[in-house]
């Protein structure tokens, strides 16, 4: 059931979802509630597919459990509240443009690097909390 779960949540999460689903998704505007949907609703298709188990309580489960995490950026708030350093907190305040006092290459490297490791810890905190919510709700349920 794990390796199920995981590679219909790796499908859904991330080969099938397209860039306008990614960018737009936690926007709270018609566009954001529309692309969060859509990309649930695949990213749901995809996971029951793969556990193939399309019980109407189990696509109840796997949408509910993936929506607000995504919608409501449950990720990045974890990452800012707890663990004290968001991903967009550090995007928003690095001047990635050229400026009159250019930071040196050592500088920019360290940025750059910094910036790769928030990137890769919100990707695994957003993953754990997705597959977490999914694997209680299996456990629930059946």
């Amino acid at each position: 059931m794990i390796f199920e779960l995981l590679l219909g949540h790796l499908v859904g999460d991330y080969l099938l979802q397209n860039e306008w689903m990614a960018m737009n998704k936690a926007k709270n505007t018609k566009i954001g509630w529309l692309s969060a949907f859509v990309h649930c609703i695949i990213y749901t298709f995809s996971v029951c597919l793969f556990m193939w188990n399309f019980q109407p309580i189990w696509i109840l489960a796997v949408f509910l459990s993936h929506f607000p995490i995504d919608k409501f950026g449950v990720g990045e708030m974890y990452m800012k509240y707890v663990k004290g350093s968001s991903l967009k907190t550090y995007i928003d305040n690095v001047n990635w443009t050229a400026t009159a006092n250019p930071p040196e290459d050592w500088q920019l490297g360290q940025q750059m690097l910094t910036g790769g490791f928030r990137a890769f810890v919100y990707a695994v905190t957003d993953n754990t909390m997705h597959l977490v919510l999914m694997f209680i709700a299996y456990k629930l349920i059946y």
